[in-house]
């Protein structure tokens, strides 16, 4: 049996296990929410993990929460992960990851601090910069602030929740590149465009195109970065600049609506269901 942890109501979910399941292997969702979701683990030989950082804007707290003590069982059960579970760690905190790829030599934002809403000095703060959750996602209490007493302004509307302070880079193209990785695979690559706010999201009306000229050094590097995360199917969005290119964003689990499908004439859910296929096959071996 394989498990799919999940803690959103997303079509993308339902999707993969659909797939899964055509690929002829016995599967099911264990929704983490649900008290009963430990004793699901126990029935399963694989785990798939699909619980988001933007978990807490939706209520679904008890889901990370609960995400250590799944792992541990896990861990001590013997039942793989896919991803692994430091790649769970790395989904949920965005300065843990962007120290380690910068560690790694990957070019990635200055991080200027790590702070919660009300202990932030706007002095100690080189403007412009972009706030956002650490842990968190979809844009959600993400602004590019261009002065100190802005700053000021948007602390008072977040609530108590972790907040990373990090260099803006001005996607001087217009647009962020968004790459899909599977299997160390650059397997979808896309600019979106940036919004007249300028941030860049789907549900924020940003316009998608193929990237079909992306620069190989790019696409190399979004791999490596993938491989050091140890996740090995998610997400990253990557700001060019006339001198270089800088990953802004780590996914490890990548989300798609029913219409992605046909927009980007990729199936994201189904290529990801079929590269779970085939790791659960090769463990059987």
């Amino acid at each position: 049996m394989l498990g799919v942890l999940y803690e959103s109501e997303e079509w993308s979910s339902y999707k993969l296990l659909e797939e899964i399941q055509d690929s002829g292997i016995e599967a099911c969702l264990i929704n983490l929410e649900e008290d009963q979701a430990l004793g699901m683990i126990s029935h399963c030989d694989l785990l798939v993990s699909r619980i988001f950082a933007s978990a807490q804007f939706r209520a679904h707290q008890k889901s990370l929460a609960r995400m250590p003590e799944i792992i541990r069982q896990a861990e001590c059960e013997g039942i793989p992960m896919i991803n692994p579970p430091q790649a769970h760690f790395y989904e949920t905190s965005k300065a843990l990851s962007t120290a380690f790829l910068r560690q790694k030599g990957i070019a990635v934002p200055d991080v200027y601090g790590v702070f919660f809403p009300d202990e932030i000095d706007p002095g100690s703060l080189s403007y412009p910069c972009i706030i956002k959750p650490d842990c968190g996602g979809r844009t959600t209490y993400t602004s590019i602030i261009n002065e100190a007493e802005a700053l000021s302004q948007a602390m008072a509307e977040i609530p108590a929740i972790r907040m990373i302070a990090e260099e803006y880079i001005r996607p001087v193209y217009g647009y962020i590149t968004r790459v899909e990785v599977i299997g160390g695979e650059c397997r979808l690559i896309l600019k979106r465009s940036v919004t007249p706010d300028g941030l860049s999201a789907y549900h924020l009306g940003s316009a998608y195109s193929h990237y079909t000229d992306c620069p190989e050094k790019l696409r190399q590097t979004a791999v490596r970065a993938m491989v050091l995360l140890d996740i090995e199917f998610g997400s990253l969005d990557i700001i060019e600049t006339e001198e270089d290119f800088y990953i802004i964003d780590v996914n490890a689990v990548s989300n798609a609506s029913e219409d992605n499908t046909g927009m980007f004439n990729f199936d994201l859910m189904k290529e990801t269901a079929a590269y779970i296929a085939k790791r659960y096959r090769e463990m059987e071996k």
